[in-house]
């Protein structure tokens, strides 16, 4: 059935100004997305959501189609894109969304579905597939890194991509860091191109391999992978680190000894990776700062930021906990 037009008020724009108009309606949250642009000898009419007295543009009405919304949208799914792989929550009607996906997303090769949530000693999601290519093994790209991941056998966050970001724009060139929690590397592989070091534990079979190939696809040197429980190899990097990364979220407490004892004497910093409601954000740093004080050591100062939301009333939060000697 054809999509009847509705008179709209547009922006007037002649078709060499569009582009820059229409970027900057939309910083402005005056683009109204709802409907299609349309082209009219050499000039172009812009849905605007703004207020008909405003002087910025020539507006005018305008009979506009409104825009058919992909069907993911219509019924707000929400995906991950890891590589050209994208992960959908199992829902019925799934197929149709997935083939949807793979037309109007280019970069996707590869649908698969998560008919379980994050479980198991490896974080893992029980994954099946929808549509695409028939495979799990897939090349990501992070902030110029490249990351060899197997999404059905290891845990990977692309939402994660910017706390990451952030982290490697703290470190100093000086730095040995260690990642006890580095699955395939993508904390470590962004920061071991900053640093001195970077030293790497991971307990997964197959995440540790991808996490020697990412090593060598990245071309790094200074990287150092243990395969190995983080309990069992912290004593062997007593003192060496300026930096930890402590990226495992309901469990990162019980490592917390093992962090602290592996900064160097003049101290550092952990980065405190956990999930709480926002009612005991308090009472998680009073607790983390009694934990530190049991080593003779100083909390000179945390920072507490939400990384994301991650359930209702629920954040994934970090802690960037300065330590210093007592």
């Amino acid at each position: 059935m054809p999509v009847s037009a509705k008179k709209k008020l547009c922006v007037n724009v002649p078709k060499h100004e569009g582009e820059r108009v229409r970027k900057e309606l939309k910083e402005l949250g005056l683009l109204d997305e709802r409907y299609s642009i349309e082209e009219r000898r050499d000039r172009l009419y812009i849905p605007f959501k703004g207020e008909s007295n405003e002087v910025r543009y020539d507006l005018e009405p305008c009979a506009l189609k409104p825009r058919l919304q992909p069907l993911r949208k219509r019924l707000g799914i929400r995906y991950d894109v890891i590589g050209d792989i994208a992960v959908i929550d199992w829902f019925d009607g799934i197929l149709a969304a997935a083939r949807e996906l793979l037309q109007t997303r280019r970069d996707v090769k590869v649908v698969l579905a998560a008919v379980s949530g994050v479980g198991g000693e490896y974080r893992l999601k029980d994954l099946v597939f929808v549509a695409g290519e028939r495979r799990t093994e897939t090349v990501h790209k992070e902030y110029g890194s490249r990351l060899q991941v197997d999404v059905a056998s290891v845990y990977f966050s692309p939402r994660l991509a910017t706390e990451r970001h952030r982290i490697a724009e703290l470190v100093q060139s000086s730095e040995t860091v260690v990642d006890m929690f580095a699955g395939v590397g993508p904390f470590t592989i962004l920061l071991a191109k900053k640093v001195k070091k970077g030293i790497a534990f991971e307990k997964n079979p197959d995440a540790f391999r991808c996490l020697k190939n990412n090593i060598e696809l990245n071309r790094l040197h200074n990287v150092e992978a243990c395969f190995g429980n983080a309990k069992d190899l912290a004593p062997k990097f007593r003192g060496v680190a300026d930096r930890v990364i402590m990226n495992l979220p309901h469990s990162a407490f019980d490592f917390l000894c093992d962090a602290v004892t592996m900064l160097s004497g003049s101290g550092g910093f952990v980065h405190y990776y956990d999930v709480k409601p926002e009612n005991e954000f308090h009472r998680t740093i009073e607790i983390v700062k009694e934990a530190v004080g049991r080593f003779d050591r100083t909390v000179d100062g945390i920072r507490l930021k939400k990384v994301r939301s991650y359930a209702p009333r629920q954040y994934h939060i970090v802690l960037d906990i300065k330590i210093s000697p007592r």
